[in-house]
């Protein structure tokens, strides 16, 4: 039987979304026959461990600086690949890992931000902006490009279904991913409601967000305010949507995916990229969040209430992503 290590990680600073790619990685593998073993860091939240659908060890913290045991057991196991899926695989790292693991292991990265020497077998960055995948001199096998992100499975089948875009916005989304580093859910909270006075709102925590109390409160006595938490069905939320509000995520590539116009709040430098490239191909309303972020947030509420501008934007994501990336990566791995 083949067999994959999956080394990845989700905690209060890193966003879930490492962890929700390699759920649905392994999830495919194992239907497909692959023995699938994770290593994960023991801080993650209960509930995400919980979602693994396969056994897993853990490492203290980092596991740049807790890899003996990993090491250990891939001499023992002998898997046929490894596949790193971390915030930020560091290049005196990945050589660790390539001097001590045997040749005829393939080391697979999924990697986003780049500009390093990474030393792999296969280099994959699901990062839709170029600027991000220049790996220097690493002879890794590159694959590139937004058409590799790992989406849920459902999002291809959203992807195919015709979006109907109504006149006007009666139910909006709001997800600001895994961690939400800038607390804005409890702004949107506040605003959106009056924003759009007749909207139902569904708002979407992730696992590492340290202020749903705060949320719950601020909530609390609206009938038009739901919150939902661990989530399985995200694809089809985001369908029903009228209109959502999102970081620069892979909730953005979602959202394009299935045609839901999406107004961008970037959390992160990269973020603010990624979103000015879906922006490029006509799809979101990024805000620049340095300033005035009420008066902007606005602005684009009051453009988006317009049917032609979301009309548009729907045809354009659809255009930008067709939630197949799961398959593109399936078959790189399965070439191993």
């Amino acid at each position: 039987m083949n067999t994959i290590f999956i080394v990845t990680e989700a905690n209060a600073t890193v966003a879930t979304g490492h962890l929700m790619e390699c759920i649905v990685c392994a999830e495919e593998l194992m239907e497909s026959g692959y023995d699938v073993s994770f290593w994960i860091n023991d801080d993650m939240e209960e509930g995400l461990k919980k979602r693994i659908p396969c056994m897993f060890w853990e490492y203290h913290i980092s596991i740049e600086n807790d890899y003996e045991m990993l090491l250990k057991e891939i001499c023992k196991t002998h898997p046929n690949a490894v596949l790193f899926n971390l915030r930020e695989l560091s290049e005196k790292f990945s050589k660790i890992c390539r001097k001590a693991i045997d040749k005829t292991i393939s080391i697979i990265c999924i990697d986003e931000f780049g500009h390093r020497n990474l030393q792999a077998d296969i280099i994959v960055n699901p990062m839709i902006d170029s600027y991000y995948w220049n790996y220097g001199e690493s002879d890794a096998r590159l694959f590139c490009g937004a058409q590799y992100l790992f989406l849920a499975k459902d999002t291809n089948r959203f992807h195919k279904m015709k979006k109907i875009i109504k006149e006007d916005i009666g139910n909006i989304l709001i997800s600001m991913g895994g961690v939400d580093p800038q607390n804005y859910t409890i702004f949107l909270v506040r605003e959106i409601p009056i924003c759009f006075p007749d909207a139902e709102i569904n708002i979407v925590l992730g696992g590492g967000n340290k202020k749903r109390g705060d949320i719950y409160r601020k909530a609390e006595g609206s009938a038009r305010i739901r919150i939902y938490e661990n989530i399985s069905n995200m694809p089809e939320m985001i369908y029903h949507a009228d209109l959502i509000i999102c970081a620069g995520g892979n909730t953005l590539h979602e959202a394009a995916c299935v045609g839901t116009p999406a107004i961008v709040l970037p959390s992160m430098p990269h973020e603010v990229r990624t979103a000015r490239c879906f922006a490029d191909g006509g799809f979101g309303c990024v805000i620049n969040v340095e300033n005035n972020l009420r008066d902007k947030l606005w602005e684009a509420c009051e453009n988006m209430r317009d049917y032609s501008v979301r009309r548009r934007m729907s045809d354009k994501g659809k255009g930008l992503s067709d939630g197949l990336g799961l398959k593109h990566v399936m078959d790189i791995i399965k070439t191993i």
